[in-house]
């Protein structure tokens, strides 16, 4: 028994040593990731709204129109077809307009039955266009809502970070575009939120990729606990058996 607990232990040890030798590694932005010809633009750089945003099925658009009871409060899912239909005005195709397009596209059509109206268009419900929060130190993961107004912060804050996150080594990437090659940045969160320097505060597009990784010790920590667990409860089930064997009476403990 003895002998197997000192091989044990002499495994443990050699598993640390190799253990600490595979640590999970820093990474660093792709070249093209950052700086003034990097794909990844900060929030400050580009008004973070949801003006640009190009609705597409199913959307739901909600229209504001004061003083048209017909029109106003009026919420509508676009259809397959990347059309409305909206009372009076019939079918209205929509489909990869922004919101002041359409809200442009409405108010003409209503003026051939209403003096100077005024139709305004907004985004109730995002269900066309996703981002994606991943990584087991992500709190919150799976596919998000894109509502052209989303940035690293805000992504994060929504998603949460769990005590095994790596706040210094949060990776965006976007992929590939026709034109474009698949890009990472590497984001220093600790950094961001000690100092309030929001160069990394990178706004989103659709299809961006947040992913949230472990920190080394977590890792390790985590890679121990499944090493070390074999080991422990083998000597635990050896020592229960020892403790139930006979006694020199002839009996039992």
């Amino acid at each position: 028994m003895k002998i197997a607990r000192q091989f044990g232990m002499s495994v443990l040890a050699t598993t640390v040593a190799l253990v600490g030798l595979g640590c999970t590694q820093a990474r660093e932005s792709t070249m093209n990731a950052e700086g003034p010809q990097g794909v990844f633009r900060p929030a400050k750089e580009r008004e973070v709204s949801a003006t640009e945003y190009r609705v597409a099925p199913p959307d739901k658009l909600t229209l504001k129109a004061p003083g048209i009871k017909e029109l106003d409060n009026i919420t509508t899912q676009i259809r397959p077809d990347g059309k409305i239909a909206v009372n009076l005005l019939g079918e209205v195709y929509v489909a990869n307009k922004t919101p002041i397009e359409i809200s442009t596209l409405l108010t003409e059509a209503a003026n051939k039955y209403y003096n100077n109206p005024d139709v305004k268009v907004e985004v109730s419900e995002y269900n066309s266009k996703f981002y994606y929060v991943m990584g087991v130190a992500a709190g919150g993961q799976g596919k998000k809502a894109y509502t052209g107004r989303d940035t690293v912060i805000s992504a994060l804050a929504d998603a949460g970070l769990s005590e095994d996150a790596w706040p210094e080594q949060i990776a965006l990437s976007r992929p590939a575009k026709p034109g474009q090659e698949r890009a990472t940045a590497i984001i220093n969160l600790k950094h961001l939120q000690m100092t309030g320097d929001m160069k990394q505060n990178y706004i989103l597009e659709e299809d961006d990729i947040v992913f949230v990784d472990m920190s080394p010790l977590a890792a390790w920590r985590q890679k121990m606990e499944n090493i070390t667990s074999p080991i422990t409860g083998g000597a635990g089930a050896a020592g229960a058996v020892q403790s139930v064997g006979p006694t020199r009476g002839g009996g039992t403990r």
